[in-house]
C-alpha cells in the first residue's frame, strides 16, 4: 500500500489517501471520497509515512478522461505557492484552464504482415484438402512455416492429420489485404467489418496491436513532422545576431539576458532559436507583456511557424483556451505564444523559455495568486533543464544587476538592425511653452512630417479628457463614493468614471453639489490633447487607450489599419510604447514626460526612463530618420537627461547606486502587506495588532501607514513593507503565513504581495 498526499479541487488544504495500485503517479488525477462525496483530486507526492492516527481512505480510481501533469509541473506548481505565500487552490486555478478534457482514440495496427501472407497461402492450399499429414505440409511450405501455422493457431492436429482450425478464417485473410494500404484502423471501423474474436486471436499472436491514445483536435496536424521547408526562408542574421545566437546553442548556461536598443532584431534572434529547437522535436514558450503586442506577434508567429504556434491570451473564451491548451498538451503544437498565463502552457520537451519586453510590470499579477510570470519562468526552466532568454532595450535595474554579477549571461546590442539611425531626441522645456499641450518644436516636427506622408505617435499616460472636475461656485470636485480618489471624465461617451473601481456614472455638465454649470477641467487626458490636436491638423488620427481597447478585434484592427497607413497620427497611453513596429514612424511626441516621475515609488524613475526610451524607439524603424520631441517640466532631472543620451547603462550605475544606499532591491527583498476593511473604525487598531504579530529582529519592518490611495472599492487599505537580504526573507516566508493565520479576523482582509511591483 502506497501513500499520497492529494490536493482536492476547490480545498486548501492536503489530504492523505491510499492506494495499492503500482501504476499512480506524481501529476496524476482520481477520484477520492471527500466529506461524502464523490470529488477530484490530484496526485502531489507521495508520503513517507505509513502510520497515520486516522482513517485513511483508499482512492477509487485514476480519472485517465481528465489532465494528468508531468511531476515537474506539480513541483512549479507547489514551489509558487511556498514563494508567494498563496493557497494550492488559487495556483491551480490560474494555472490550469477549466474545461479540458482528455479524448481518447482506439486504433488498431499491423505489425507482422510476413505472418498474414503465409497465412494466406495456407489457406489456398487448404481450400481444395480436408486433411493433410505434417511430412506433406512441411515439404510444401518448409519446417519454419509449418511451425509456424500450428503457433498461430491456424492448424489443429487430429490423430496425425492437420486441417484448418475452424477458429481460424478468411476473414483473416482479408484482413492482410485490408491493410496493405493502411498503417492503422480506428476501433469501431474495424469492428465493423471483421469479427471482434478474430481481431483478439490476432492481438493475443502479436499480429495487430490495439492502441488506446490521446486524441489531438486535429488529426493531420499531429502526424505532421516538422521540416524546416515546410517553413518560410529564414531572414537573415547579421554578424552579431548570429553571435548570440549560436553563443546561447552551444552555452552550458540556462539564464540569458539580452540588452537591445529598439529595432535592434532582438526578435529575430528568439525566431531562429526557436526554429532550431523545433526540428529537434523540442518546444518553445515567447511570452508578450501586454495584448496589444499581440497581433503583430501573431501575425509573424503564424508566418514563421505556420499551425505549429498556439495562441494564449486573456481575450480568447474558455471554451478556445481550453482547445488551445489541448492542442499544446498533445503535442500538435509545440510553440507557445502568449501574456502572462501562458507560462503555464504544457509544452512538450520544453528548450526555450522568451520574456520579450522582460522590464514589464504585467508580467505581475496584482490578484492572487501574485506570481511574476518572469520569475515562474525561471523556476520552469530549471525544472525541466530548458533555457530562459530575458530581452529588452531597457531591462529591469534587478535583471541587469544580475547579469553583470555573472548570474544571467549578458548580450549586448547597440545598433540597430540593417543599420537603421537611432532616432535624434530633443528635450522640451515646457516652462517656457505658451501652449501648454504641444510646444513649437513638436508643431514644427509633426507638420513636416505630415507633409511628407509620414506617421506620428504621440504618448501621454493619462486616459480621459480630464482626471479632475472642480465647480468654480462651491469648490466641489468629483470623487468616486468607493474610492479616494477623483472621478475621471471621459467626453467620448459623456461618462465620469474611477479608474480604480471603475464605476461609472453619467455626466451632466453641473456640479453634483450646487448644481452650478461653471465647472473647470484640469489633468489634461489623451482624449483633451487629441481634441487639441484635431483643432490643429485635419488628418486621420486613431486614439489608443483602456477605453477603445476594449472593443473586440481592436489591436488587430488597429495595429493593421495603421500600418496600412489608414491613419497619421497614434495618440495614446503606455500601452503604445511596446514593441510596435512601423516602419512608416518619424516622429514620436512624448506629451508630458513627467506623469510617473512624481509617483513616490522607488521604482518610479526606472519606469519613467523605461515607458520613454520605448516609446522612442517606435520612431525611425525603418529607412527613413527619426525624431523624437520629449516634453517636460523637469528638463535637468537626471532620468531625463540619460534618456536624451540613449545611455542605460550611465542611467543603471546612477539608479544601482541609490538602490544600494537605501537597501533597495537588488539589494534586498521586499513583502508589501496589505490590510483592509470596509470600515474605518479599528482598522488602525488592527493594523498594529498584525504589525506585533509578524514582529522579526531579522528584517525591517516600516509601517502601517494609509495606501497612496487610502480608500478603494470601498475598503479602507493600509501597508505594512517588509525588507531584508534574500536569506533573512526566505526564512521569514516560512513562519509569516502561520502568524497571520493566528490573528486573522472576518472583519480585515489581508494581502501578502512578495516581491511587489506596485506599492499604491
Amino acid at each position: 500500500m502506497r501513500y499520497y498526499s492529494v490536493y482536492i479541487e476547490k480545498t486548501n488544504d492536503f489530504y492523505t489517501y491510499a492506494s495499492d495500485d503500482e501504476n499512480i503517479k506524481v501529476g496524476d488525477r482520481v477520484l477520492v471520497s471527500f466529506r461524502n462525496k464523490e470529488r477530484v483530486g490530484l496526485i502531489l507526492k507521495e508520503e513517507l509515512e505509513k502510520d497515520y492516527p486516522f482513517k485513511v481512505l483508499k482512492i477509487k480510481r485514476v480519472l485517465y478522461e481528465e489532465i494528468s501533469f508531468s511531476k515537474n509541473f506539480v513541483a512549479l506548481l507547489l514551489w509558487i505557492k511556498e514563494y508567494y505565500l498563496s493557497s494550492f487552490d488559487q495556483v491551480f486555478s490560474t494555472a490550469v484552464p477549466s474545461g479540458v478534457k482528455i479524448k481518447y482514440e482506439d486504433v488498431y495496427r499491423v505489425v507482422k504482415v510476413d505472418s498474414l501472407f503465409a497465412l494466406n497461402e495456407v489457406f489456398e492450399y487448404f481450400l481444395s484438402k480436408i486433411k493433410v499429414r505434417k511430412k506433406t505440409l512441411v515439404d510444401r511450405f518448409g519446417k519454419e512455416k509449418f511451425s509456424l501455422f500450428v503457433e498461430k493457431g491456424y492448424l489443429k492436429n487430429i490423430d496425425g492429420w492437420y486441417c484448418l482450425d475452424e477458429d481460424s478464417d478468411c476473414s483473416e485473410e482479408e484482413l492482410k489485404n485490408y491493410f496493405e494500404l493502411r498503417k492503422e484502423v480506428g476501433k469501431q471501423t474495424l469492428e465493423k467489418k471483421f469479427d471482434k474474436k478474430v481481431l483478439d486471436k490476432m492481438v493475443k499472436n502479436g499480429e495487430l496491436i490495439f492502441e488506446r491514445r490521446i486524441k489531438s483536435f486535429d488529426d493531420e496536424n499531429l502526424k505532421k513532422t516538422y521540416k524546416m521547408q515546410d517553413l518560410i526562408e529564414d531572414t537573415k542574421l547579421n554578424l552579431e545576431q548570429q553571435k548570440i545566437k549560436d553563443a546561447i546553442e552551444e552555452s552550458n548556461k540556462k539564464h540569458f539576458l539580452i540588452r537591445g536598443v529598439t529595432g535592434s532584431g532582438k526578435t529575430e534572434i528568439y525566431i531562429h532559436l526557436i526554429k532550431r529547437a523545433l526540428e529537434k522535436g523540442n518546444g518553445s514558450i515567447f511570452l508578450v507583456p501586454e495584448i496589444s503586442l499581440t497581433p503583430q506577434m501573431v501575425l509573424r508567429f503564424k508566418k514563421e511557424f505556420g499551425e505549429r504556434v498556439a495562441i494564449l491570451h486573456s481575450r480568447l473564451t474558455q471554451n478556445d483556451r481550453a482547445k488551445e491548451w489541448y492542442s499544446i498538451y498533445t503535442g500538435e503544437k509545440q510553440v507557445v505564444l502568449g501574456v502572462r498565463s501562458a507560462i503555464f502552457a504544457p509544452v512538450k520537451n520544453l528548450e526555450y523559455i522568451v520574456i520579450d519586453e522582460e522590464h514589464e510590470n504585467s508580467y505581475k499579477q496584482d490578484s492572487n495568486p501574485r506570481y511574476n510570470a518572469k520569475y515562474v519562468g525561471i523556476k520552469r526552466a530549471e525544472l525541466e533543464n530548458a533555457k530562459v532568454i530575458l530581452g529588452s532595450a531597457t531591462p529591469s535595474i534587478e535583471s541587469y544587476y544580475y547579469a553583470q554579477k555573472g548570474i544571467f549571461q549578458l548580450y549586448e546590442i547597440e545598433n540597430r538592425y540593417k543599420d537603421a539611425k537611432l532616432p535624434e531626441i530633443d528635450i522640451v522645456d515646457m516652462k517656457k511653452e505658451e501652449d501648454n499641450f504641444f510646444s513649437e518644436k513638436l508643431l514644427l516636427e509633426m507638420r513636416n512630417a505630415l507633409l511628407k506622408k509620414e506617421q506620428i505617435i504621440l504618448l501621454l499616460n493619462r486616459k480621459g479628457y480630464s482626471t479632475l472636475i472642480q465647480c468654480e461656485e462651491c469648490g466641489h470636485m468629483e470623487e468616486c463614493e468607493h474610492c479616494s480618489i477623483k472621478l475621471n471624465y471621459y467626453s467620448s461617451n459623456g461618462s465620469l468614471k474611477c479608474n480604480y473601481c471603475g464605476i461609472s456614472k453619467r455626466f451632466t455638465g453641473h456640479c453634483s453639489k450646487c448644481g452650478s454649470d461653471k465647472l473647470s477641467f484640469s489633468g489634461r487626458g489623451v482624449e483633451r490633447v487629441e481634441e487639441e490636436l484635431r483643432k490643429k491638423f485635419p488628418v486621420n488620427i486613431i486614439r489608443v487607450d483602456g477605453e477603445v481597447a476594449k472593443e473586440k478585434d481592436f489591436y488587430e484592427n488597429m495595429y493593421n489599419d495603421f500600418l496600412a497607413g489608414k491613419y497619421d497620427i497614434m495618440i495614446g497611453t503606455q500601452m503604445i510604447s511596446r514593441g510596435l513596429h512601423f516602419p512608416n514612424v518619424t516622429v514620436v511626441g512624448v506629451i508630458n514626460a513627467d506623469t510617473i516621475m512624481s509617483i513616490p515609488d522607488f521604482r518610479s524613475g526606472e519606469r519613467t526612463y523605461q515607458m520613454i526610451t520605448q516609446v522612442a524607439g517606435r520612431a525611425g524603424r525603418g529607412d527613413k530618420d527619426g525624431k523624437v520631441i520629449i516634453q517636460t517640466y523637469q528638463p535637468e532631472n537626471y532620468i531625463i537627461e540619460k534618456i536624451q543620451e540613449n545611455s542605460y547603462k550611465n542611467f543603471y550605475e546612477k539608479e544601482i547606486e541609490k538602490r544600494e544606499i537605501l537597501f533597495y532591491p537588488p539589494f534586498s527583498k521586499v513583502i508589501n502587506i496589505g490590510i483592509s476593511s470596509e470600515k474605518e473604525e479599528g482598522l488602525e487598531e488592527y493594523c498594529y495588532e498584525v504589525l506585533k504579530a509578524i514582529q522579526d529582529e531579522k528584517i525591517e519592518i516600516y509601517g502601517p501607514m494609509k495606501s497612496l490611495v487610502y480608500k478603494v472599492k470601498g475598503r479602507y487599505r493600509c501597508n505594512i513593507f517588509i525588507k531584508g537580504d534574500r536569506k533573512s526573507i526566505n526564512d521569514y516566508k516560512k513562519s509569516l503565513e502561520e502568524k497571520i493565520k493566528k490573528i486573522e479576523s472576518k472583519n480585515y482582509r489581508i494581502v501578502v504581495d512578495v516581491d511587489p511591483i506596485n506599492l499604491i
